[in-house]
């Protein structure tokens, strides 16, 4: 031990540090072999330096020694008053130096921070891992740069932001922490204990990091597995730590089976966890992790035995064939192992809500393979108990409650409207609770990953209501449960100037610093360089928000919001408009169409003269959507492909039409013919109608708008009505408002139109767009233009001339929000080193924007988990404040997308495009190529993708 000096001449100072030492190497002893009495003898011994000695030093020291003493024992027996009381301790051992550095301090400090997290995983109190990160750097600062105390102090602050991770899903803090952890391997000395430690957590790390990774990162795995593997290598098997490198191995192998369907992954990976879950001691703190891997693993066995035995819909589907005898057998095992892994994690242990969620999972899967009502009933219980439970993670509660209520409908061979009104109460509250998982803690693309978790959540719900005939709770449950980024976004962007005046003081002030603060770019640290996040300093607007700083000013935020709502008249503030109200504000410039798809039921809900109506599609089912938009995606891109030959060209410009076909039959038809609009599209002579779809789930993929047999001018939408799209109906509310607002003012000087225009895109491949540079010179002649061409439109130059345009236009190549980085985005010149990406789109505030133009490829397509989120190119535009914007759904032609420009903007006056004419003058554009010659009306892939968004 590092000996504190005796500036007292204390009494028996030397025979107490031999005390002191003795003590030590007991506990060492026992951390080492495992026996009991080594530890009793340890904390005997520190006890007995406390009661001889009142030398701040010598009691820190033995205050430190007892608390480590209690914290292994709370290991072996996991009893909490042992953790709680280790903590005191170490605080007690710290409270007489403040914040004076001695030899002995950091290791107080590292102590603190690992209790502190362990009683996080036992808690889940936010708060302990909170103090466990500031714990654990407050040791690192006095820690030198190299040897065995760095790397383990290294390893605990990767740890404590690894769990930051799990309970916020913060991959900053995950970044953070793999860089952590490899520091920390490679500071310690080869084949030490020190580095097998750090290279065990820096193998999870990247098994959690090909998680997050949009493009899955493949080689994080295989690193991951190769670490876990020469972790094992490298210790004995009596090695105390043994079991958990056992687990990390099983959990990083059972992953890497679900990434590539590799059977002798899935082999190993049983092994491992059977063998790490029977060396795990009864009452082990860590038995419950090493149970919930094993159940992981008995899961994706049992997915292997449906795939083996029959192509149907597997048994976890809950598909209606009869399950066989192995898959029978391999559901009790599955329920064998979820049951135990809930019965070994205790209550208010971080793990509890997600035992139970897999344990009810089980249990449902038991009821439908074996017909079995009490498993069902069982099911439904836990998922009730824990959708219900406040202090469970909100996660874990949301997916608990639509496991409830699908178990509820699903029980039965026949669903009764009993079921289905059953089934409202943890459908409706797993909605409330949906938009609380994208919290400010964390970053957009985090925040959407969590909400692409519960994908088709708000669709199943709306078609419960349906069920039970209450169109008006559907259309508000699809409002609650999607579109949650673009209404955190509506929320930030929504004029409160005269709602802050009727607040206190502080409040409004507190109001204005704090959104200036949240719309800052998001940093890749986590880790703050400075006070400004927290409110001590006031950043520019432009210097990016670090992790650490992003989670203090979310809670300032929630705090906020929270006192405004306390304020009388202030109940309802940011919160999502009543129904009447949002149906109030669409008016009556013709029907907004939101069409529901979920397996339970599909359905058109049609608004229009402040009601809301339902039309059954009977004709269209979730499946069959899911085949037709991936069926279509691979059809476009094939008929856009030069090099193939023209035979397949053809067919795939036939699987085009016949989907646009089977859209007018089984969506478009049925809600004409419910609103009563002739073949004509003229009801009463008038001029073809506005309307407004807002397509659901996998739906958004496909061009609704195209719908029909355009062979003839009567059956298609194109004939027969002005179609724009919307992602919500509360955003389609907040367009109008801006749009009248500005209606209502005079017009300013000539609109000058920002023009961006990078035909070739240095270094990525792609062929030259010479109808790019056309487009940019037809606008550069508008008055007042700026026209950003080739070098000129880097991404600073971009970003710091959207806020002077209100109309801009783009031209060029788009990589979309589901290739590659996945987070879409427009190349321009600097696209290697500074990528424009819809992030940084999506987080600017333009008040004065009006119309953006994106001629550019597949700018509306996304990510399907997140095809309720908006989250593409297009929906970024939106967000940021452009009432109209023009896209695309797939990879567009240069020659006609140049032509279509042309058409497009002969509508509108030299000095000002129209906004209230933008959809018009796309739908004659649009019309004008289709009907150019018959060449083009069997090329659909040529006209059809182009879109118009807004009111």
């Amino acid at each position: 031990m590092s000996a504190p000096y005796d500036l007292f001449g204390t009494p028996g100072y030397e025979q107490l540090l031999a005390v002191l030492g003795a003590a030590e190497e007991s506990h060492t002893r026992y951390e080492r072999t495992g026996r009991l009495p080594d530890l009793e003898r340890a904390l005997v011994l520190f006890d007995a330096v406390l009661d001889r000695t009142e030398n701040i030093h010598l009691r820190s020291a033995a205050m430190n020694g007892v608390g480590t003493v209690l914290w292994s024992r709370y290991e072996r027996f996991g009893e909490p008053a042992d953790l709680d009381g280790a903590i005191t301790l170490f605080r007690e051992a710290l409270a007489p130096y403040g914040a004076e550095v001695t030899v002995t301090t950091p290791s107080y400090w590292t102590n603190l921070s690992g209790a502190l997290r362990l009683r996080w995983l036992r808690t889940h109190d936010a708060r302990d891992l909170t103090a466990s990160v500031d714990a654990i750097r407050t040791a690192l600062d006095s820690t030198p740069s190299r040897g065995a105390r760095r790397s383990n102090r290294l390893d605990s602050l990767g740890d404590a932001l690894l769990s930051l991770y799990h309970l916020h899903g913060d991959s900053a803090a995950l970044a953070e922490a793999v860089e952590s952890f490899r520091a920390a391997a490679a500071c310690a000395e080869p084949g030490t204990e020190e580095q097998a430690w750090a290279r065990s957590n820096l193998a999870e790390a990247l098994r959690l990091h090909h998680h997050q990774s949009p493009d899955g990162a493949p080689e994080a795995l295989d690193e991951a597995a190769l670490l876990a593997r020469a972790v094992l290598a490298a210790v004995p098997r009596r090695h105390r730590l043994y079991p958990r490198f056992l687990s990390n191995l099983a959990s990083i192998l059972a992953e890497r089976h679900q990434a590539r369907a590799d059977p002798a992954d899935l082999r190993e990976a049983a092994r491992a966890a059977r063998r790490a879950v029977a060396a795990t001691p009864a009452g082990h703190p860590n038995l419950a992790q090493r149970n919930a891997v094993l159940a992981t693993v008995r899961r994706l066995e049992l997915i292997g035995v449906a795939d083996a035995d029959t192509t149907a819909p597997r048994v976890l589907d809950g598909g209606g064939r009869r399950s066989t005898r192995r898959e029978r057998r391999a559901v009790r095992a599955w329920v064998r192992a979820t049951a135990e892994a809930y019965a070994t994690t205790p209550e208010g242990h971080a793990l509890r809500g997600l035992a139970l969620l897999n344990h009810g999972s089980a249990l449902g899967t038991l009821a439908v393979t074996e017909g079995d009502p009490h498993a069902l009933a069982a099911a439904i219980d836990l998922c009730r108990k824990a959708a219900s439970d406040p202090t469970m993670d909100v996660s874990v509660r949301v997916g608990c409650a639509h496991l409830w209520a699908l178990s509820v409908i699903g029980g039965g061979e026949s669903r009764s409207p009993d079921d289905h009104a059953a089934a409202m109460e943890p459908f409706r509250l797993a909605v409330e609770l949906l938009p609380r998982t994208a919290s400010y803690r964390i970053g957009r693309m985090d925040r959407a990953r969590q909400l692409g978790r519960f994908a088709g959540l708000a669709q199943d719900a709306a078609a419960c209501a349906l069920e039970l005939a209450d169109p008006e709770l559907a259309l508000r449950l699809l409002e609650q449960g999607r579109g949650v980024l673009l209404a955190q976004a509506l929320d930030a962007r929504t004029d409160t100037t005269d709602a802050l005046r009727r607040l206190p003081d502080e409040l409004a002030a507190e109001h204005v610093r704090l959104l200036p603060q949240l719309d800052r770019p998001e940093a890749a640290a986590f880790t703050s360089s400075g006070p400004g996040g927290t409110g001590a300093g006031h950043p520019a607007p432009g210097t990016p928000l670090a992790g650490e700083d992003r989670h203090a000013l979310a809670e300032r935020w929630d705090r906020l919001v929270a006192a405004i709502r306390r304020e009388p008249g202030f109940e309802d503030f940011l919160r999502l408009p009543r129904t009447a109200e949002m149906l109030a504000g669409l008016g009556d410039e013709g029907p907004v169409v939101m069409v529901n798809i979920s397996p339970l039921r599909c359905d058109a809900l049609v608004l229009r003269e402040g009601r809301v109506r339902c039309v059954p599609l009977t004709g269209l089912s979730h499946a069959e959507v899911v085949r037709r938009a991936d069926a279509f995606l691979v059809a476009v891109r094939t008929a856009g492909d030069a090099a193939l030959p023209m035979s397949r060209q053809r067919d795939a410009q036939s699987e085009i039409r016949g989907t646009l076909a089977w859209l007018w039959t089984a969506v478009a038809e049925p809600v004409l013919d419910a609103l009563a609009l002739r073949a004509d599209g003229r009801p009463g002579g008038e001029f073809p109608e506005r309307m407004w779809w807002i397509p659901t789930g996998p739906l958004t993929a496909l061009p609704l708008h195209a719908a029909g047999r355009h062979e003839n001018d009567r059956d298609n939408l194109l004939d027969r009505a002005v179609c724009s799209y919307a992602p919500t109906v509360n955003s389609l509310v907040h367009a109008r408002r801006r749009q009248t607002a500005r209606g209502d003012r005079p017009l300013p000087a000539p609109t000058a139109p920002l023009v961006v225009a990078v035909p070739e895109p240095p270094g990525a491949g792609l062929v030259p767009l010479e109808g790019a540079r056309a487009e940019a010179a037809l606008l550069a002649a508008r008055p007042g233009a700026r026209l950003l061409l080739d070098e000129q439109a880097v991404r600073r130059t971009v970003l710091d001339a959207l806020p002077h345009h209100p109309w801009v236009h783009f031209a060029c190549h788009a990589v979309a929000a589901d290739d590659g980085a996945a987070t879409g985005q427009v190349l321009l010149h600097d696209h290697d080193t500074a990528p424009l990406t819809l992030t940084d789109i999506a987080r600017l505030r333009l008040p004065a924007a009006e119309l953006a133009y994106l001629s550019a490829c597949e700018t509306t397509r996304g990510r399907g988990e997140y095809a309720d989120e908006a989250l593409h190119i297009t929906g970024a535009f939106h967000m940021a404040g452009f009432t109209h914007v023009i896209g695309t759904l797939w990879a567009v032609d240069d020659d006609t997308s140049q032509e279509l420009a042309d058409h497009f903007y002969s509508a509108f006056a030299p000095r000002h495009p129209f906004p209230g004419h933008t959809a018009h003058a796309l739908h004659t554009a649009v019309r004008a190529i289709r009907d150019a010659d018959e060449g083009y009306r069997l090329n659909p892939s040529l006209w059809a993708p182009y879109i118009h968004v807004g009111p």
